[in-house]
């Protein structure tokens, strides 16, 4: 209650103070447009201004009563936008159970756009859709042009790098796998890396070798244990090779060890 008495007071005293101001000189006020001129002081000016906005004001009321505008259009608007952002997320969660891969890249972007994701969540959504595209590849040129198109820091994805792999051999790009596994093991290693790696005969196991012992110290990769174990099989005879393998396989057994020996019968033979 007091600040609307001190609010009074002060209001009381500007008006007094302009009204003696105005009174002392009335000021002047020009306006020229043209040929067209007008002169005025500047209380007319202020009295015509004062008038020009309440008929703007009841001009605005006149068209939100016949249009049905008003306080809620706003909220309608956001409701409106709510609403889209909700049936374009069902659609696209639709095509992904779907695996309409294609439809679920195209409708990405939009939902970017709706912010309804937070800067992680969607940097999970464009890792799972660069996945579904590697997967959906049937033809070698098509796989590495989606891995062209793709972002540079999600290839540089540890994870990514080596799925990249796996799905190359899967088409038969063992060269471009080895490649791949071998820039891959220079900044760290995955389980899928060494999955993607018995399935290869390979034409530089050297250089793997020595990548991969480098990385051994590394906490942050992963299953460097294991890839190092196949990729030194590649480098014994056959049988210190399959004993080598069977005896880590014994340790951990886990598939990959079963195809590197498959791989190995295979080049060996």
């Amino acid at each position: 209650m007091r600040w609307q008495v001190w609010l009074i007071l002060g209001g009381l005293a500007a008006g007094v103070a302009l009204v003696s101001l105005l009174a002392f000189d009335a000021g002047y006020v020009l306006v020229q447009f043209g040929s067209y001129r007008l002169e005025t002081t500047l209380v007319a000016a202020g009295i015509a201004l004062l008038l020009l906005l309440w008929i703007l004001r009841v001009c605005y009321r006149l068209l939100s009563a016949i249009l049905g505008l008003g306080p809620g259009f706003g909220r309608w608007l956001e409701k409106r936008r709510e609403d889209k952002a909700s049936a374009l997320l069902r659609e696209t969660l639709l095509a992904m159970f779907n695996e309409q891969t294609e439809t679920v890249v195209q409708r990405l972007p939009k939902l970017v756009k709706a912010d309804l994701f937070s800067q992680a969540e969607q940097a999970k959504t464009a890792s799972w859709v660069l996945r579904r595209q590697l997967d959906a590849a049937t033809k070698p040129d098509q796989l590495k042009r989606i891995w062209r198109e793709a972002q540079t820091a999600l290839k540089q994805e540890s994870e990514m790098s080596a799925h990249y792999a796996s799905q190359l051999c899967r088409l038969g790009c063992l060269k471009d796998a080895e490649l791949e596994l071998q820039a891959l093991s220079k900044r760290g290693w995955t389980v899928g890396a060494t999955h993607a790696l018995a399935h290869i005969n390979l034409e530089d196991a050297p250089t793997m070798v020595t990548a991969l012992s480098a990385l051994s110290g590394n906490r942050t990769a992963k299953d460097v244990a294991t890839g190092l174990v196949v990729a030194k099989a590649q480098l014994l005879p056959k049988i210190e090779a399959q004993n080598a393998l069977i005896e880590q396989y014994r340790k951990h057994p886990i598939p990959s060890l079963l195809t590197a020996l498959g791989t190995l019968e295979v080049k060996k033979t």
